[in-house]
């Protein structure tokens, strides 16, 4: 009888906080519980080493009613050579719309990212049905592919 009420008893306190997810502790918006969830980040790399760090926000995922006429990604990174041209890629596609924002834009609430030493860029595709693979290329160097799972 001992080990059946011991048992109840725990299984009482564990389901108390199955309600609770990573979220439930902080006061974000849905919007943001998204976007952290598809923030996803790859290393840059040079010819010898890690030339820089670059982190992007399938938008698409987080706000699908505003974004569907294409694929759109909010990127921000940060290279050692700031100066460098940047140009992203999808599925060996160009981007139609490489937009440079300021560090304070209108994402920031996504991402709770807006120091001054990144770059920030509000990127637009054509329309993929495929899974999507994205590269950001420098004059001599390029991240890692990043790939997103498309929702059928």
């Amino acid at each position: 009888m001992k080990t059946f009420l011991t048992i109840n008893i725990f299984l009482l306190l564990l389901s108390a906080c199955s309600y609770d997810n990573a979220f439930s502790r902080f006061d974000i918006s849905p919007e943001r519980a998204k976007s952290e969830e598809s923030i996803v980040s790859s290393k840059i790399y040079d010819a010898k080493s890690i030339a820089g760090v670059l982190s992007c926000v399938y938008l698409n995922a987080v706000n699908p009613d505003k974004y569907k006429d294409g694929e759109y990604f909010y990127i921000y990174l940060y290279t050692k050579d700031n100066k460098a041209a940047v140009s992203f890629t999808l599925n060996d596609m160009n981007a139609s719309i490489t937009k440079e924002l300021e560090a304070d834009n209108e994402f920031t609430v996504l991402t709770d990212s807006n120091t001054s030493w990144q770059k920030y860029y509000f990127v637009k595709f054509e329309q993929a049905d495929t899974n999507l693979t994205l590269i950001a290329k420098f004059e001599n160097y390029a991240s890692d592919a990043i790939v997103f799972q498309k929702d059928d």
